[in-house]
């Protein structure tokens, strides 16, 4: 037979592709190969074993639109019925796809030989059961499909390619990634292949395709120097979702660790790692992507790619033409909506980002009307960074939204003069007699006469004369607690980013467990000409009465600061007296801070780093289990009213009470319950009613902690007000779906594709709760909402699968600890002048 085996990879997975066709190289010497290049041809382009074929060069009508409108995840498998049509129309005998994380072990002759017999040869995802509450189930194999497209071999004959032609015609428009529709790539349009067209045969030899989800009922052994699966050789692995640093075996099930099955499976992962790494992991992993940019060089939007897939404009658009950018620009610009007294107008690109997205329906309903001026105020802040918008995406919007305060908020006064800067003052001073809605504008009038204010000045040199370049770090470092873990988020930054630094580990006033190991160079004197502290505004003169002026005053220093309501309060304005320049950790803190001072404040993400311990004995938390577990944990010190735990347990309750059947359950851990007895109360009185809901009080040491996120099936937190949302993030990281309420700062990485936002209302404080005064407002969750929720994703492993999956890719990019260490480098270098 005349064969060729084929992959498709973007530049970065090249090291994957160079590991497969080593493998089929050994095991199948006659075949041809060819790799489908989903990217564009570089001088770091390499893979010697294969013909190289580019997607440009693919007969695909109206190709620069169809790259566009597909992201790289979907684009990679919406070419695979092409680069078959072409090997096919030069004339092998059978065409086998392979994936690139795929190695071969095994000769191929049994599926050469299969393939003189039959048209089409599929691999199902199970040959056998898999209900033992890990993840993946048989609900989430049904829903992600049949056969494992991971693989699929093709005689060549009339009936395959009519069957090329169908396949080609559902992926060109409809190869996306929509779980409410049921869609996922091309998957699912495979179930259909063996009813509708002739020959199929579904292989079930259980030393094809092993991987991650049928490996629950398949057992690796090596005999001399071979593997063997159930008793069969093994002829190819998939490592789906494989890393080489993880100790799970994949990122997409909770089933396996790498040394779970056996020293067989140990050894299959090590020779993978060698091969990984002698193929060139370090060297192509970060090429970046061609088609992220549009052929002028703007970055594209995800948010752009429906509009391009579906919108009639782009029919006569040459996307690969530098001069019809424009065109594209234009139209993705174009206003929706129209401009009054009231409102300015919204691009298509904005109202489509908006349209995606239920945490911005839920903060910005009326985004036509009167709700427009405070989404653009949002954009201009977050959608650079959180939807990829490039400036010409934001800078028309900008410009209409300083026409509109202009006209509409400053009534033409002179910002600077000092009578309108005493009356903003009065009037922010006695803003608790206002009503709510008033309060709100003036919040947007004060940010606004602030930033006129700033760059209205003779603007002082930032650096510090003479000052030893690095950072005095001080904090809560060993506190077991959020403000003890962003102190080692920075940490972890610094390291990273090899910033000279010293840490002094601070303690007064801070009650919490001092339990935590930092990995960093504890001192008592502060080497460096920037102070960065880790203590919230409220700290910010104890801290430095306690540690002595003569440590502060010839310092540069920063407050890295969290607060969680929109409204910074009066009784802390006295910290901004401490410190030259406040860092906060989320765009919400941001607009808070900025309505208060003109110092800087600058937008420092924090790094989310989980590690785990496999060997931790988690027995007494009944973890592993096989109920779908959610998982609430909060610090009652941290204000229970505002991390609502309560309200976790009433939404469970709502949707599973009087349904035994479920098989669910709701653990709990709450730090220091016994200082709030009536919560305490209430807490045991659900836990005596459903046995599903359990209780972990005290402290649990990190290691511990993370093992339980690792365990669990899905975090939920109906707070009504995050400064940041730490827990959510961790579990986020781990892969781990996340039922939360969208609103304050989880809301900066928080999107529908990678949890599960619930809705919510804006509702005013009518009593004061520690430093949360009457007269601010935060949300209130709909417990419904979130009910729903719990239902739907302990019935659909699926999605919970796919949201974790993109959680934690998205945590894992936007923080990480380079991310983190680069940001706080370029500021350091930014204020001592270097």
């Amino acid at each position: 037979m005349k064969v060729c085996i084929f992959t498709i990879v973007s530049n970065n997975y090249l090291h994957y592709a160079n590991t497969l066709f080593e493998s089929v190289r050994e095991h199948c010497p006659q075949a041809d190969l060819v790799l489908g290049l989903c990217d564009k041809k570089t001088e770091k382009t390499f893979c010697p074993e294969a013909e190289i074929i580019e997607m440009c060069d693919l007969p695909i009508e109206d190709i620069g639109r169809f790259i566009y409108q597909y992201s790289i995840l979907e684009l990679n498998t919406a070419i695979k019925p092409y680069v078959i049509e072409e090997l096919m129309k030069r004339g092998y005998d059978a065409v086998i796809y392979l994936d690139p994380d795929i190695k071969v072990f095994g000769t191929l002759d049994p599926m050469l030989a299969l393939l003189q017999e039959h048209n089409v040869l599929l691999t199902p995802h199970l040959t056998n059961l898999l209900d033992d509450g890990k993840l993946p189930d048989e609900l989430g194999i049904l829903q992600a499909g049949s056969y494992n497209l991971g693989y699929i071999g093709l005689a060549n004959n009339t009936e395959t390619m009519k069957l090329v032609k169908w396949w080609q015609r559902k992926l060109y428009k409809e190869c996306v990634v929509d779980i409410s529709r049921g869609l996922f790539v091309d998957q699912k349009w495979m179930d259909m292949v063996p009813s509708l067209f002739d020959g199929v045969y579904i292989c079930r030899d259980e030393g094809w395709n092993v991987a991650y989800w049928n490996l629950n009922h398949r057992d690796v052994v090596e005999k001399q120097n071979e593997f063997f699966v159930n008793g069969q050789p093994l002829m190819f692995f998939h490592f789906s979702g494989y890393s080489i640093e993880a100790k799970t075996l994949s990122k997409h099930q909770n089933r396996f660790a790498k040394a779970d099955k056996g020293p067989a499976l140990v050894k299959l992962c090590e020779i993978y790692n060698e091969c990984l790494l002698k193929h060139g992991i370090d060297e192509f992993k970060s090429i970046p992507y061609a088609f992220s940019q549009f052929a002028d060089g703007t970055n594209v939007p995800d948010a752009s790619r429906r509009l391009i897939k579906d919108d009639p404009a782009f029919d006569a658009i040459d996307f690969f033409d530098p001069k019809d950018c424009q065109k594209v620009h234009d139209f993705l610009n174009q206003c929706v909506g129209g401009r009054s007294s009231n409102a300015i107008g919204i691009s298509r690109l904005a109202h489509a980002l908006w349209s995606s997205r239920d945490d911005l329906k839920n903060a910005f309903p009326d985004v036509l009307g009167a709700d427009s001026t405070s989404f653009v105020e949002w954009l201009c802040h977050a959608a650079p960074k959180e939807a990829n918008f490039a400036d010409v995406y934001i800078e028309g919007m900008r410009k209409d939204l300083e026409t509109w305060r202009d006209k509409n908020a400053s009534q033409n006064t002179d910002y600077n003069s000092s009578l309108f800067s005493g009356l903003i003052r009065f009037a922010w001073s006695h803003r608790q007699l206002l009503p709510l809605s008033l309060r709100l504008k003036l919040g947007a009038g004060v940010a606004n006469w602030a930033f006129k204010k700033a760059y209205s000045a003779p603007q002082q040199a930032l650096h510090v004369e003479g000052a030893e370049y690095g950072l005095n770090l001080i904090g809560y470092v060993h506190a077991e607690s959020g403000v003890g873990e962003a102190a080692r988020s920075s940490i972890r930054g610094i390291n990273s980013a090899q910033i000279p630094h010293c840490i002094v580990d601070y303690r007064v006033g801070n009650i919490s467990r001092m339990g935590e190991v930092v990995d960093g160079n504890l001192v008592d004197e502060m080497l460096y000409g920037v102070n960065l502290i880790h203590v919230n505004a409220d700290q910010s003169k104890i801290v430095r009465e306690s540690l002595g002026e003569n440590k502060f005053s010839d310092k540069y220093n920063i407050g890295y600061w969290y607060w969680e309501l929109p409204e910074f309060p009066e009784m802390f304005d006295f910290a901004f007296d401490q410190v030259d320049e406040i860092w906060v950790a989320t765009t919400y803190t941001q607009h808070a801070l900025e309505q208060k001072t003109s110092k800087p404040v600058r937008l420092i993400r924090p790094n989310v780093s989980v590690d785990i311990d496999s060997d931790i004995d988690l027995s007494a938390f009944s973890l592993p289990n096989e109920a779908f577990t959610f998982f609430h944990m909060s610090d009652v010190l941290s204000m229970h009213q505002r991390k609502n735990p309560l309200g976790v347990i009433n939404a469970f309750t709502r949707a599973f009470q009087g349904k035994p059947e479920e098989n669910v359950r709701l653990l709990l851990k709450i730090s220091n319950l016994e200082r709030q007895p009536e919560l305490q109360k209430a807490v045991r009185a659900a836990i005596a009613k459903d046995t599903r809901i359990e209780l972990i009080e005290g402290y649990l040491d990190r290691p511990t902690l993370n093992a339980i996120l690792f365990n669990i099936d899905c975090y939920v937190s109906l707070h009504r007000a995050e400064g940041f949302g730490l827990p959510i993030a961790e579990a986020m990281c781990l892969g781990k779906p996340v039922i939360a309420t969208m609103w304050s700062g989880n809301a900066d990485f928080m999107t529908e594709a990678n949890s599960l936002p619930i809705k919510f209302e804006l509702t005013t404080l009518e009593t004061t709760i520690g430093p949360y005064e009457k007269g601010q407002v935060w949300a209130e969750p709909c417990l419904d909402d979130a009910a729903d929720k719990m239902i739907n994703i302990a019935n659909n492993r699926a999605i919970a699968n796919a949201l974790g999956e993109q959680a934690a890719k998205d945590i894992a990019e936007q923080y990480s600890p380079k991310a983190s260490g680069e940001a706080i480098k370029a500021r350091l270098n930014e204020i001592l002048g270097q």
